[in-house]
């Protein structure tokens, strides 16, 4: 007997289209394995370094995009506390970096993009530099050489009525130069001046100004005059980027310097129709409530609610001034551009001007001891008031305690008191001489700012003879310490 041939068990399954179906996945796998390979993931790292402070740029946040054609990659890094940053998983190809910070904001600055290969698994490393004070101080200033304690301020001058540049202002800037008397060897303050006109862009340039002084800046055109702003050009930065605008309808006539001290109150407030809304807060981000928040030279005050909100409305166009103050917190001041019908925002943070600490009364004595070595080398030039002598004279605010000497005026009360001497030098809008409060080391604060129970030692100068150098004293100084 003859068996019949069996046929295999596998071929009553479809055999053949199941191997077609494998080889053809196959051979996709093997044609698919050099692409993968050239996918090889790279690496870009590298630093960022603040040129201008010597130092590394924490927080800069660096940009890099791909250059291939229909290529999509837009990757972000963030530079950690040495300005060091990392990208990992870029595909090999051509790529652009740049970064962004808000010290280049300030500075109305972009850096130059840097182009960079990244070969496939490899990786790429970038040295990237803010430029130097001195490179700045070149670009803002062409073909003159500005020294260190010397910058440039450059700005843009605008329209505040029309949103356009404003051509063939004059932008006046004030500051005063320190000198040594030979003679005596004392130093002694100079007021100085400058001036130029905005060209047809609305640009405006000085080249020479002191650095980290003071600055007051006005716009005056057809014989008015904007609200006085005040700046600093930063030694190690060199240069100050000014955006400024101007209303006419909104400026003062042109006060021409004279040789008294007129009375503030004799200049009428500012009217306009332009209004400001924010909120004030703390550095904790608390809000703060009843601070008191102005404009300069305008009439409107609001003081700010529970949830630290303010508004306030009937305010000039142009460039002005937002003062904030509220008792326990530095005075502060920010620029603001307002535009006639319309509300801008303004968001303010108030930092606490000292912090009581009983672990640290031990310190009170050498806390004190700059003040009293300045005592014993005075030579009648200061007064001097103790926590004592202070605490015989009964005033409730401090300003009371000037209201009994000879050489100063106050007007005002509460946190709008204001100090000013008698006989001091002249703004570039001929108005008063507000002596500089000084409270724990910080300049230009309020006088009532610290209860006089609260003063330790108070130091008092009717102008710049031997009054501390490294304060502001042309129009007097008032250096206040608190106890701890």
């Amino acid at each position: 007997m003859t068996l019949a041939k069996r046929r295999p068990v596998c071929d009553h399954f479809p055999m053949r289209p199941l191997v077609r179906h494998l080889a053809f996945a196959i051979s996709v796998l093997l044609a698919s394995a050099p692409s993968l390979s050239a996918q090889r993931l790279a690496r870009l790292e590298g630093e960022v370094t603040d040129s201008l402070h010597m130092r590394p740029l924490a927080g800069a946040v660096i940009l890099v995009t791909r250059l291939e054609a229909n290529a999509s990659d837009f990757l972000t890094a963030l530079a950690d506390e040495r300005g060091r940053f990392r990208l990992d998983s870029l595909a090999a190809g051509r790529y652009v970096v740049t970064v962004a910070h808000a010290i280049l904001d300030s500075l109305d600055l972009t850096l130059p993009p840097r182009e960079v290969d990244i070969a496939e698994g490899g990786r790429a490393r970038l040295e990237l530099a803010l430029p130097s004070g001195a490179t700045l101080r070149a670009r803002a200033c062409p073909g003159i050489g500005l020294p260190r304690s010397t910058g440039a301020v450059v700005g843009i001058l605008n329209d505040a009525e029309r949103d356009e540049p404003l051509a063939g202002a004059t932008v006046a800037v004030d500051w005063m130069d320190m000198t040594l008397d030979r003679t005596t060897m004392r130093p002694s303050l100079v007021p100085r001046s400058a001036s130029v006109r905005t060209d047809s862009t609305g640009a405006f340039r000085f080249c020479g100004v002191p650095t980290d002084t003071y600055l007051l800046v006005q716009v005056q055109r057809n014989e008015r005059a904007g609200s006085v702003v005040r700046i600093t050009v930063p030694d190690a930065v060199g240069v100050t980027v000014l955006r400024l605008s101007f209303s006419e309808a909104a400026a003062r006539a042109l006060a021409a310097a004279g040789d008294t001290v007129r009375d503030e109150s004799a200049l009428p407030p500012l009217t306009g129709t332009a209004s400001v809304s924010g909120v004030v807060r703390s550095l904790a981000g608390q809000p703060l409530e009843g601070a008191e928040v102005r404009v300069m030279d305008a009439a409107s005050v609001s003081r700010t609610d529970a949830s630290g909100t303010f508004t306030l409305s009937a305010l000039p166009a142009g460039t002005q001034l937002l003062e904030v103050r509220r008792v326990g917190y530095l005075v502060t001041q920010q620029r603001l551009e307002l535009r006639g019908g319309r509300t801008s925002t303004a968001d303010v943070t108030l930092r606490t001007i000292v912090t009581l600490d009983s672990v640290r009364v031990v310190a009170q004595r050498t806390r004190y001891r700059e003040a009293t070595d300045r005592q014993r080398r005075a030579a009648g030039s200061g007064t001097f008031l103790t926590d004592e002598q202070i605490s015989r004279l009964a005033a409730t605010e401090t300003s009371e305690l000037f209201q009994r000497m000879g050489g100063f005026r106050v007007s005002g009360d509460g946190l709008a008191a204001r100090l000013y001497v008698q006989r001091g030098l002249m703004s570039i809008v001929g108005g008063p001489c507000p002596a500089n409060i000084v409270i724990d080391g910080f300049q230009h604060q309020d006088i009532n700012l610290v209860r006089p129970a609260h003063i330790g030692i108070m130091e008092i100068y009717r102008g710049p003879a031997g009054a501390p150098t490294e304060y502001e004293s042309a129009c007097g100084v008032v250096v206040i310490w608190t106890k701890r």
